[in-house]
């Protein structure tokens, strides 16, 4: 039979390894940020947006947002903030020339601007992708939860 001061230490122990645990994880993420905004696209500063393969930089999110039209009428949300070391503050993400890569300009990584995933490393994580809703001539963008 344990003693109480033995329960107690092993209790401490427990709940030291589970907050610590978690917190690692969330250093490397991307904080969160709470996005809802309308972009309508028909306004002249939003047009070329219309154009497939074109992109815009918006305010918003935690370093900016990438908005990227995919196909007519079918849009993607990039958060700008590189996942690799997202407190970094030179860990933002471009387009690169060739209009088809997400590259951070701290660490070097290169990502899909088709669908964010990762094309070369250091990230082990994709680009936060916030969700797209076009509804007549409004276009939704906002966090999936």
């Amino acid at each position: 039979m344990l003693n109480n001061t033995t329960k107690i230490a092993i209790i401490s122990i427990c709940l030291t390894i589970l907050t610590i645990i978690p917190s690692c994880d969330r250093e490397n993420r991307i904080p969160y940020v709470y996005v809802n905004f309308v972009v309508y696209p028909d306004l002249p500063q939003y047009q070329s947006i219309k154009t497939h393969g074109n992109y815009l930089y918006l305010t918003g999110g935690a370093q900016g947002i990438v908005l990227y039209c995919q196909f007519t009428d079918e849009y993607k949300a990039y958060e700008r903030n590189c996942p690799n070391d997202p407190y970094e503050a030179n860990a933002v993400l471009d387009v690169d020339s060739t209009g088809l890569f997400l590259v951070c300009r701290n660490c070097g990584s290169k990502f899909s601007i088709y669908d964010g995933s990762i094309v070369d490393s250091p990230s082990k994580y994709p680009v936060l992708q916030y969700m797209t809703y076009l509804e007549g001539s409004a276009l939704y963008i906002y966090n999936a939860n």
